[in-house]
């Protein structure tokens, strides 16, 4: 992937699709059975998408705010195969917080797992604020986490 631009979204469509590919990624790494879910809708969701050249996403960042103070909570976060392992994850983030922080939000939350990337969050400067077990068929010593930056 050579080129990759990041753009704001208001569109559900958007944050579905951002669900359904962490959703696939999720239960190949849990041995879960499919079942249908959808993307939960909040007022002010959002999305941040990864875009290659062509203008595809390639993943994002979906979220929504939180009432006082000023909070952000990150409902899903997935990119392509394509785009891993190249700083795009880091890229993303960077873009993220700094339009939070000129948006208002004065801290981010989120929550991850064990097979998930609790080790990337917190270089990104994510605290864990809560922990507790959350065994899965492939995963049965899984740890769910909550985590919060403050901006």
């Amino acid at each position: 992937m050579s080129s990759i631009s990041f753009r704001f979204s208001d569109e559900y469509g958007d944050v579905a699709a951002i669900h359904d590919a962490l959703y696939a990624y999720n239960l190949s790494k849990t041995g879960l059975p499919r079942v249908e879910v959808s993307a939960e809708h909040f007022p002010e969701q959002q999305a941040v998408l990864a875009c290659g050249e062509d203008g595809q996403a390639h993943g994002g960042i979906a979220f929504h705010w939180l009432d006082d103070p000023r909070r952000i909570f990150v409902d899903y976060f997935f990119l392509d195969d394509a785009v891993r392992g190249h700083g795009e994850g880091r890229r993303i983030f960077e873009f993220f917080f700094d339009r939070a922080k000129r948006s208002g939000a004065r801290m981010i939350e989120l929550t991850t797992n064990t097979f998930q990337a609790p080790g990337f969050y917190l270089k990104m400067g994510f605290r864990i604020t809560g922990e507790k077990a959350s065994p899965v068929p492939l995963r049965p010593d899984n740890i769910h986490y909550s985590l919060r930056k403050d901006l």
